[in-house]
């Protein structure tokens, strides 16, 4: 059994500056976002960008 780690024990002030970026991130959730927004960078350049955990908190209202 892992052991969640939260932002106050891993994360940086710049990791905290991404667009992504939301109190209480693990670094697993981290990873998957920072590598959604490689593969998406165009639309945060376009400001269509939406992080992916947003989208889910979208889908269950």
């Amino acid at each position: 059994m892992s052991k969640t780690v939260r932002q106050s024990d891993w994360a940086t002030e710049t990791l905290m500056e991404a667009p992504f970026w939301r109190n209480g991130m693990t670094p697993e959730e981290y990873e998957m976002e920072n590598r959604y927004l490689s593969k998406n960078f165009y639309k945060q350049k376009d400001g269509n960008y939406m992080p992916l955990w947003m989208q889910e908190e979208n889908m269950k209202a």
